[in-house]
């Protein structure tokens, strides 16, 4: 409502706020009115920008003319303006000070507190690394090129990522094979060079849309979450912009730009037949369209989304808006507080209300993830930093409501019993609530296909290739000749042990015609010893035969290719089995099999590549663990998901024990699978409830 001038002065009086007469502010401070209900405050020696209401506005910039709140608020009744409301002057003129915006003169009146000290515990979870001006460069490439960063190139980016999506219907399946072996390590190589260009892009689009509109870009560099860099640009000249829909577009140009990377990706995958540019292109759609929806686009943080929507709504203060709504939602419903409900903009507060309680448990989420992550990836250190975590954003807020609570009960606004009552009730209906959650989650281990039971063909003596006798597919019959070895040494090894043979039978001869006892039974006893060393020998040059060990099909990698190379005792080089009798040979983590009695009895859900899903059970778990891989092509080193480590003897074994476990597969089902086809088991646990689960890892811990 707006003041009338005509006022009673008696009553104008008795609302006259008792300010100080001085309370200068800095140079440098602009106000910039915006539209009729939101204007700009900027802080051009530091660059910085503040977004405020209509009437905070008008006595900001009365205060800056004036330099003295009374004057200040007393013009803005002259001039017909709605002022701030009187309690809210002091407020203000703290908010400024705190900022460093008043300018400190001999003799004024007390400013308020200084600013808080930084909180270093929060700020090891979140800070920022400026690098580089960027303004130069931009305005480079707006002269250049700046019909990139107009609306009508955006909405064109879009199109075409729309178009290569349609374009994939149908093909999904085949594109999602593209990812089976992101967890090698060439791949993630290129994950990460590809994650660097696209940062680069996005935030080059914010940067050049923004300096397209006469914005100054002067800052860009990395943010730090949870020691994770996150790469930022300051453009937040945007906010002295007349047009939100500017703002906007400078908000949006980021993410349209990685979209249309992502639509371009994707048309490469199509038209492309090589494997690692199909690969390649696939990981670049993933990084510029999933994770930068899902991360950008985020409302309830305040990224690229969060602003999207306070320049489409008109709300900029939409964060301040939603937090003071729900620390009122808590106060009133959950503590039983007689709070004034804060003030909400525009005509539509439901959707403001719901943003911020969302807002607020998003936070919670958020902050006990980061937490757990930390104590997780960076283990004792993480540990370290998870605590700093837990008194930041828990024990801190706790102990500042505790005060609250503590005045309140001071001046009689609080009754203890009560808020007993209520909190013991809150508590017993969400730990009763525990109990009536079922708790299922669902994990993924990865699987092999082999013969059930497989018959490995293995060398068991060393040599070279000498002949090929079958090949993958072939159908082989028990004792079948597979492969021919040459060992020569090992052949001269048994002509030597022949020869000393033949000789040592002479001396024995010799001995028996001259009756010569003591000579003829030292001769035996090295006969006897040089016997046993001419049939092993003579089993290792029989063994230079390898062959099949059982009847059926031998499945082999490259057998047809080993003619003439060497091979060393226990090379692995084929397996035999029967086509309709296949198993899974699943491997798990030690902490997954010490869980198995919560899922065992449970379907596993098996998925294997170019097939249909189905259910099946699990036949057999060893008590074992071990670090030698179900097979090697699930070793992340060879295009699989397990990490693997390369040991002394240079090959590779599974960075920590797993557990195998087996799933017996159907005559129908083996005969259309692969022996060595890689495959994943979805494993769901079967906790009745999430008390129960709480209750099992407690008991776990304890």
């Amino acid at each position: 409502m707006i003041s009338s001038p005509n006022k009673d002065q008696a009553e104008q009086a008795q609302e006259k706020p008792a300010l100080p007469d001085l309370f200068p502010l800095r140079d440098g401070l602009a106000i910039h009115m915006r539209d009729s209900t939101h204007v700009t405050l900027e802080d051009s020696e530091r660059e910085k920008f503040f977004r405020l209401g209509i009437a905070e506005g008008h006595f900001v910039a009365a205060l800056i003319e004036t330099g003295s709140p009374a004057e200040a608020y007393e013009a803005c009744l002259v001039k017909n303006v709605k002022p701030v409301a009187i309690d809210h002057v002091e407020k203000l003129c703290k908010w400024l000070a705190i900022n460093g915006m008043a300018s400190p003169t001999e003799g004024a009146p007390p400013t308020g507190p200084a600013r808080p000290p930084r909180n270093f515990l929060a700020a090891a979870f979140f800070w920022k690394v400026p690098l580089v001006n960027p303004d130069r460069w931009l305005t480079s490439i707006v002269n250049h090129c700046g019909w990139l960063f107009s609306p009508q190139a955006m909405l064109l980016g879009l199109l075409v990522f729309f178009i290569a999506i349609f374009q994939t219907s149908g093909h999904w399946s085949e594109f999602f094979e593209s990812y089976q072996n992101l967890f090698s390590s060439w791949r993630w190589i290129t994950l990460a060079i590809g994650w660097c260009v696209l940062k680069v892009i996005h935030e080059t689009a914010h940067g050049a849309t923004c300096r397209r509109y006469g914005g100054e870009v002067k800052e860009a560099g990395l943010a730090m979450i949870l020691l994770m860099p996150i790469a930022f640009v300051n453009v937040t000249s945007s906010w002295r912009f007349q047009s939100r829909w500017q703002r906007f577009q400078v908000t949006m140009a980021g993410v349209a730009a990685e979209l249309f990377v992502a639509g371009i990706a994707l048309f490469v995958w199509h038209w492309c037949d090589a494997l690692p540019i199909k690969q390649a292109a696939a990981d670049i759609f993933m990084l510029a369209s999933v994770s930068s929806l899902l991360f950008n686009l985020n409302p309830l943080l305040k990224f690229d989304g969060y602003f999207a929507i306070a320049d489409a709504s008109g709300i900029d203060n939409l964060y301040n808006y939603g937090q003071s709504y729900a620390r009122y939602f808590g106060g009133r419903y959950l503590l039983g507080l007689n709070n004034k409900p804060p003030s909400l903009p525009g005509s539509r507060p439901i959707w403001i209300k719901i943003y911020g309680i969302s807002a607020a448990l998003y936070r919670v989420v958020t902050v006990t993830g980061l937490l757990t992550a930390a104590a997780v990836i960076f283990h004792g250190a993480g540990i370290v930093l998870a605590i700093a975590g837990v008194v930041s954003f828990i024990i801190k807020p706790l102990m500042m409501l505790i005060q609250y609570l503590r005045q309140l009960k001071q001046s009689a606004e609080l009754s203890v019993p009560r808020l007993a009552l209520r909190l013991t009730c809150l508590a017993s209906l969400g730990i009763a609530a525990l109990f009536v959650i079922p708790a299922q989650w669902t994990w993924t281990a990865p699987a092999i296909v082999q013969y059930d039971p497989p018959a490995t063909v293995r060398t068991s003596s060393a040599g070279f290739v000498e002949g090929v006798h079958a090949v993958d597919g072939d159908v082989v019959a028990e004792g079948q000749p597979i492969i021919t070895l040459r060992n020569d040494d090992l052949v001269l090894e048994r002509s030597k042990l022949k020869k000393e043979l033949a000789q040592l039978q002479q001396e024995i001869l010799s001995a028996q015609w001259n009756a010569d006892s003591s000579a003829l039974n030292d001769a035996r006893s090295r006969e006897t010893g040089l016997l046993e060393q001419v049939r092993e020998v003579q089993s290792q040059v029989d063994k230079l035969v390898l062959r099949a060990s059982a009847n059926g099909t031998l499945v082999s990698r490259r057998l047809n290719e080993l003619q003439g190379t060497y091979l060393k005792t226990g090379s692995e080089l084929a397996v035999i089995g029967n086509e309709d009798q296949k198993r899974l040979k699943l491997s798990l983590s030690q902490s997954d099999a010490k869980q198995s009695n919560t899922w065992k009895h449970q379907p596993l859900r098996v998925v294997v590549s170019g097939h249909g899903a189905w259910s099946a059970n699990l036949s057999r778990l060893e008590t074992r663990a071990e670090v030698k891989a179900p097979d090697d092509s699930l070793l992340a080193v060879n295009g699989g998901t397990l990490s693997s480590v390369q040991t002394a003897a240079g090959e590779f074994g599974l960075c920590e024990p797993r557990v195998n476990a087996f799933v017996t597969l159907t005559p129908g089902q083996s005969s259309k699978l692969r022996t060595g086809q890689r495959a994943s088991i979805n494993i769901a646990s079967n906790y009745r409830s999430l008390g129960d689960l709480l209750l099992s890892l407690l008991g776990k811990c304890f």
